[in-house]
């Protein structure tokens, strides 16, 4: 029996392990949104795709549909974030960040929106000059008004957050001047969607 070979762009937003092997892998694709997925005998270290599906990396993946189930069959890593990687608190906010899409995403549907917002955050986050932030202000204020926004971005384009354009339109240097509004508004979307 053959299946049909399906490629898309995908970043890993979580994982977890199954069986002696095996990996069931949480990802926002660009063209079928966030799924689920199997790799069977990925924890093998002769498995070729091991190596390309980490955590938060950006990827180029083949899947097949089996009844109700995605398995990759093939994966290549387009870019692994390595400053991002390199950096504690980076990594901390794409961590909350993944955290974030993965628990309110319900639902397999593309969104081109939600989808570039995320892989733009991410490519933001990593081609952050560190350097720059640390003579100009404290890094971690920096990452967290980039965080608070992102989070509120993301909310906006699935529907949980109201004044939708008004947070897709604010720039990072007035974002500091609303945080706790933000912060309130973050918090009010999670506790009403009840996910």
């Amino acid at each position: 029996m053959s299946y049909h070979i399906y490629q898309t762009e995908g970043i890993i937003l979580n994982k977890k392990d199954v069986g002696e092997a095996d990996r069931i892998f949480s990802i926002l694709t660009k063209d079928f949104g966030r799924i689920d997925a199997i790799s069977q005998g990925v924890r093998y270290v002769k498995s070729k795709l091991r190596y390309n599906l980490n955590d938060f990396s950006y990827s180029r993946i083949g899947l097949t549909m089996s009844g109700d189930l995605w398995r990759i069959i093939d994966a290549e890593e387009l870019d692994s974030w390595a400053d991002i990687r390199s950096n504690p608190k980076k990594l901390a906010v794409v961590s909350r960040l993944a955290e974030l899409v993965n628990r309110m995403v319900r639902g397999q549907e593309p969104d081109t929106s939600l989808w570039n917002e995320v892989k733009n955050a991410f490519v933001a986050l990593d081609i952050l000059d560190t350097r720059y932030l640390i003579i100009k202000e404290n890094l971690g204020d920096a990452l967290r008004i980039f965080e608070l926004l992102t989070s509120l971005r993301i909310l906006s384009y699935l529907g949980y957050v109201e004044e939708h354009k008004k947070w897709l339109a604010l720039p990072l240097e007035k974002a500091r001047e609303m945080e706790s509004l933000m912060s309130s508004t973050i918090e009010k979307a999670i506790k009403e969607s009840q996910l």
